[in-house]
């Protein structure tokens, strides 16, 4: 019996071992964008090649390896806007909450963040 728990324990590090090493793994370098216009430029160049592949009638098998390539960094990109639109929403949040209690100095603080992000995100960006 002992020798059975220690193979299974054994086994068991081997798999969990490996299913890091795999989660790890990129198969292609990807962009990570550091800040809005990076973001949006990678997302305006990524596009347009997707674009490309994705309104022909057929594709090919390397077109399908070149999607998937792409996808790297418009994930990364993607997930970037994700978490500068969770930091917007806290600051609106705040804003909204210190409004309710008159507290002029995070409406001022927080509101200010919250319109910097924003106009960001409102503004044409230029790649």
């Amino acid at each position: 019996m002992k020798k059975i728990l220690i193979t299974l324990s054994i086994c068991l590090l081997a798999t969990l071992q490996t299913v890091n090493a795999e989660e790890k793994y990129n198969h292609f370098p990807s962009l990570k964008p550091s800040d809005l216009q990076t973001a949006f430029c990678n997302i305006q160049t990524y596009n347009e090649k997707m674009t490309a592949i994705t309104i022909k009638e057929n594709l090919s098998a390397q077109d399908m390896v070149k999607v998937h390539e792409l996808t790297y960094t418009l994930e990364n990109s993607v997930n970037f806007f994700k978490a500068t639109l969770e930091d917007v929403s806290v600051n609106l949040e705040k804003v909204h909450r210190a409004s309710e209690k008159l507290d002029q100095e995070i409406i001022k603080s927080s509101g200010q963040k919250y319109l910097e992000t924003t106009s960001l995100l409102l503004n044409k960006n230029n790649c």
